[in-house]
Parts: C-alpha cells; sequence; structure tokens
C-alpha cells in the first residue's frame, strides 16, 4: 500500500516498482540538491541509496536542505540524511559514507553493482572523477548544479550521449551560493527533475537526451543539444585523468564559503583519539566520536581529513599544521 500512488501511474505500475525495489543508487553530496533527491528517492521505495558527502549540516543550509532541522546543525551531512530517510522509509536500505569522494577510495565506495549515480557535488573536481569513472565502468550518472535562480540536469549515459568532458571545462571563476545567492525553489524543482530522470533510467524508459536548463525566476525552460566531442579525452579516447589522481588536490575550498578541506587519510584511531585529547586541553571541543569539532574553527575526521575555516589556502594549510600535524 505504501507505493499505491505511484504503481497505478501506468508507465511504472507493479513491475516497475519491482524495478525500483532492486535498483540502487549513489548519491554524492548531501546538501540542497542531494538532500533532497535523496528523500524523493527514499520516498519512492528505491532499495538502496548509497549517501556520500565530505561536509557537515550549517545554520545556513537550513534555508534550502530541507531534510535537516536545527537539531542537525554540527553533524555529518550523510549521517543525519541516514538518521530521517530511516524515519521516513524503513523498508530500504541506506549507507552513510562520511568522506571525501576521491581518486583513492571510489573504487571502495562505488562498485559495479550499482545502478545510477547522482551528481549533487558542488565543484568541478569531484564532477569530473565521477564522470571518469562513470565512462569507465559503464555507469549511467544524472549531472545537476543550481546557483541564483538557475539550474541544469544532464543524463550522462556511456556509450549513447556526450560526457561532461565534451561540454564543462575546469574553472575556479564559478558563481557560487554566496556570491550570487540560491532560491530554495530551484534547489527543489532540479531535485525532482533529476529523480524523474533517475526513475526513467531505473525503469529503462525512455530518458531526456538534452541537456536542461532552468531559471525558475524568469520561467524559462531551455533545452540545449550536447554533442559528443569526438576529441573527448574520457569518452572518446578514454584517458581518466581524474580517476588516477592527477587531478587531485590536497586542499580544496568549499563552495562558497571560507571554508576549506585539507585531506590526510593516514590517521587512525589510536592518533585521533590522542589528537582529541589534545585539543581538549587548550580549547573548546564538540566530540561527535566520528569527528571532534576544535573552537569552532576546525572538524576534524577520525581519518585525518578536515574542514578549517579560514581566510585563505595558506592559513588553512598553517592552522592544519599547527593542530593536527603535517
Amino acid at each position: 500500500m505504501r507505493y499505491i500512488r505511484q504503481e497505478i501511474f501506468r508507465e511504472i505500475g507493479k513491475e516497475g516498482q519491482d524495478k525500483l525495489r532492486n535498483g540502487t543508487v549513489a548519491i554524492v553530496g548531501l546538501g540542497a540538491l542531494g538532500s533532497v533527491s535523496a528523500e524523493l528517492l527514499a520516498r519512492a521505495g528505491i532499495g538502496k541509496l548509497i549517501l556520500i558527502d565530505r561536509d557537515i549540516v550549517e545554520l545556513s543550509n537550513l534555508q534550502r536542505q530541507s531534510l535537516f532541522d536545527e537539531n542537525d546543525v554540527g553533524k555529518a551531512k550523510s549521517i543525519q540524511a541516514k538518521v530521517h530517510l530511516d524515519e521516513i522509509n524503513s523498508e530500504i536500505q541506506i549507507i552513510s559514507v562520511v568522506d571525501d569522494l576521491n581518486s583513492d577510495n571510489i573504487d571502495k565506495i562505488i562498485n559495479n553493482k550499482i545502478n545510477l549515480i547522482l551528481d549533487c557535488t558542488d565543484n568541478l573536481e569531484t564532477r569530473f572523477l565521477i564522470n571518469d569513472f562513470s565512462i569507465k565502468n559503464n555507469i549511467p550518472f544524472i549531472y545537476s548544479s543550481a546557483v541564483g535562480s538557475k539550474g541544469y540536469v544532464f543524463d550522462v549515459i556511456p556509450d549513447k550521449t556526450a560526457c561532461l568532458k565534451c561540454f564543462l571545462i575546469e574553472s575556479k571563476a564559478l558563481d557560487t551560493c554566496e556570491t550570487v545567492g540560491v532560491l530554495n525553489t530551484i534547489t527543489h524543482l532540479i531535485s525532482s527533475i533529476q529523480v524523474n530522470e533517475a526513475i526513467k533510467i531505473l525503469l529503462d524508459k525512455e530518458y531526456e537526451k538534452q541537456l536542461l536548463f532552468f531559471d525558475i525566476w524568469k520561467n524559462e525552460l531551455t533545452k540545449i543539444k550536447i554533442n559528443k566531442n569526438e576529441n573527448c579525452i574520457c569518452c572518446v579516447q578514454n584517458q581518466f585523468e581524474h580517476l588516477t589522481g592527477k587531478k587531485s588536490s590536497r586542499i580544496i575550498k568549499m563552495c562558497g564559503k571560507d571554508l576549506f578541506q585539507v585531506r590526510n587519510n593516514s590517521m587512525d584511531a589510536k592518533r585521533f583519539n590522542e589528537l582529541k585529547n589534545k585539543l581538549r586541553d587548550i580549547g573548546k571541543v564538540i566530540d561527535l566520536d566520528y569527528c571532534v569539532n576544535f573552537d569552532d574553527k576546525m572538524t576534524i575526521f577520525d581519518n585525518g581529513r578536515a574542514l578549517i575555516k579560514a581566510k585563505d589556502e595558506n592559513e588553512a594549510k598553517s592552522l592544519y599544521s599547527k593542530f593536527v600535524g603535517n
């Protein structure tokens, strides 16, 4: 009875619902897009969701990230998303991954048993990593982005469509939510379109072949034809620069915030506990077991990865070295 309204929709039916129940979707990024897409997929009865996010919930997220509430502030997004989704649908399996998806761990976190990947990230480095992984392993993924009043959705189906490398270029000078703002209406709209396409792909139905562009403030919808680039380094030449780690950055500026991520996967449980004790002696510590918040300046995870509030990359490096080590 849970999915009866969905099953009587003739494009799905009971047979289609069974397909959804047997589907596995990885969602990379649990922010404004990923948290809403995860909720919609959970309510639709997708059998298994893998939630991957490296960030924590902030008060400013609540304006658009409707899966979270004030009690989640300061906690890992993927863990809190699982908490809420388990309450929404206890019949499905949800796996929470608190980590930065990168070339070192993507093969462990996402495998060939996954039917679909949703790209809900906020940076091109991770998007291109997903793109490489998708093309190499023949797993479809759906690109989505939203900022201001505008958003995009594009289905990447290996061997059938263009990939992101065919039309996106690497650039650091992009609009962000902090520089131009973002409406919660566009993020919810883009997530709805993304999940709609996800259901089509999981059911082997006809999916959208063009790049969808929406400007919700102007009520504009544009479909843009994207042709495969015959010289594409990824989907034509099968060179996967981001999977090899050649394009990986140890320090990444988080989208639109004076917040930097420092990667360091060399910490073990013993050293993490020693670090927590050291930090308790010199400042305020909030211990969440899998991570520790120090003086509201740093969030350090149990593998050594840290999110650091700083004015620039050099300050972030300095703070990490001072309090965590090299």
